[in-house]
């Protein structure tokens, strides 16, 4: 009996990780969103002295497209800085936004955030509501959106196209997605 135990328990710890892994893999191919929603949060990424990396910059040129088709009344820009940056990730994501014509009035920064977990926990006290709208990468949205309905929100994902080593970035995000799962990552 205990030898049939531990094989369903190896089963599991097999089964349930290529599951994961299939998910971030092909969740971007079933995305679909609804509008409106209560907020747009954009999912951090790297900033250069103030201006948006490619990365960054596809993800806010996406959330300012969905913001003017009426998606959202409100506009979080989440990341934190990294030691010696003059400007934070949610700074120069706001910056950019504005300069693209969104108004001051609809955007707020999350500007401590150096994980994915810490965009989603830290945006908690400045939403409008629970409906959101994450932008992200395609192979991080599994991820982002496991995590906002992990924090409870009512969340889907719109993406924008990844860049860079697609296997990668996907080994990556399976790894930081198990993290999560078991508790060890925050």
């Amino acid at each position: 009996m205990p030898l049939l135990v531990v094989m369903f328990l190896l089963q599991d710890l097999v089964r349930l990780p290529v599951q994961d892994a299939l998910q971030i893999w092909r969740y971007p191919e079933s995305v679909t969103f609804r509008c409106p929603v209560d907020a747009i949060l954009v999912m951090g990424a790297a900033q250069y002295d103030g201006e948006p990396s490619p990365v960054f910059r596809r993800r806010l040129d996406r959330a300012a497209e969905l913001y003017a088709a009426g998606c959202a009344r409100q506009l979080i820009v989440t990341g934190g800085s990294q030691r010696g940056d003059r400007f934070s990730e949610g700074q120069a994501g706001l910056r950019y936004l504005r300069e693209a014509g969104v108004p001051d009035a609809v955007l707020v920064a999350e500007t401590r955030s150096r994980t994915s977990y810490q965009n989603i926990r830290n945006s908690l006290p400045l939403l409008d509501g629970d409906e959101l709208l994450i932008v992200t990468d395609d192979m991080h949205a599994y991820r982002s959106r496991w995590l906002a309905r992990y924090f409870g929100l009512d969340a889907e994902v719109a993406t924008v196209a990844t860049s860079g080593n697609r296997l990668m970035y996907g080994a990556r995000e399976l790894l930081s997605l198990l993290a999560y799962q078991s508790g060890y990552m925050r």
